[in-house]
């Protein structure tokens, strides 16, 4: 493991084998789901999706690779939560920043 970089934030194809929680509003567990996320966010280089380095309304970057890493994280999001939840902090268009912050404001 030594010299080799780590994986891209694209090469994760399942975001469960790093986070194994799945949040829900039900299993109060906020803390430890919020905790294991920001960490792979972290290992990965893209916290600036989900904390508050880019924040919308202001203008969403039109960098196809800022884009793509965006979606990716949204899709993480995305498959670390209960459908219920998915419903209750989905927005069309929304940036993964937009996703957080409508994930915070539950718990």
């Amino acid at each position: 493991m030594g010299d080799q970089p780590p994986a891209p934030p694209a090469a994760i194809t399942n975001i469960k084998t790093y986070v194994p929680l799945i949040l829900d509003l039900t299993t109060f567990n906020y803390d430890p789901w919020s905790d294991l996320f920001t960490a792979h966010c972290i290992a990965f280089g893209v916290l600036d999706h989900i904390d508050n380095t880019f924040d919308p309304p202001s203008t969403i970057p039109t960098d196809p690779e800022w884009q793509q890493l965006d979606n990716l994280v949204k899709l993480w999001l995305f498959s670390s939560m209960s459908q219920s939840l998915i419903t209750s902090v989905h927005s069309n268009n929304a940036t993964s920043r937009r996703i957080w912050v409508n994930i915070e404001a539950l718990f």
